[in-house]
């Protein structure tokens, strides 16, 4: 059992060394990792046990990264409120020059409105044809069934795939 103990360790270094080292393997590295015969009993739980940490690991950085999008979309709603507050303002209080333009200058800054134009669609039922875009994509579902049903189809093929299950 110390045996056991001893690889898995091992195997969690060099798990680190190699996510340090971006997933390049140095051939040391993949020399260590090699699984023979007479080795698989115990680096069997070894990768499994690196496994199911970093897949541990990488669903923390996905929560990890909806928190920080959530953030990140709170401050965005957030600049959205208080620049059209500002604008508001701007329109109202703001000094308007020759061109019709809305200026306010303080030391630190200086504010202006600005024109532009935009598409705004009020009725997409109603656009022509020309106007609408097609998107072309695959049905891998159409494929998988027409494969199924003995058709051949230049391009597509069923592939069999294995896939390794750890609990």
């Amino acid at each position: 059992m110390a045996n056991i103990w001893n690889i898995t360790a091992q195997f969690i270094e060099l798990a680190s060394l190699i996510e340090e080292a971006g997933g390049e393997l140095t051939p040391e590295m993949d020399q260590e990792l090699t699984i023979t015969r007479e080795s698989f009993a115990a680096k069997a739980e070894g990768y499994a046990k690196v496994i199911l940490k970093l897949e541990s690991e990488a669903e923390a950085a996905a929560a990890e990264i909806k928190r920080v999008q959530a953030i990140k979309k709170t401050k965005e709603n957030t600049v959205l409120r208080l620049r059209e507050a500002l604008l508001q303002a701007l329109l109202v209080f703001g000094q308007e020059d020759a061109k019709g333009i809305r200026r306010h200058e303080t030391d630190l800054l200086k504010l202006s409105t600005r024109k532009s134009q935009s598409v705004e669609i009020t009725d997409e039922d109603a656009l022509p044809e020309l106007f609408w875009v097609i998107k072309k994509e695959v049905s891998k579902s159409a494929i998988s069934n027409a494969l199924k049903a003995g058709e051949e189809i230049e391009g597509a093929a069923l592939r069999e795939n294995i896939s390794l299950t750890i609990r």
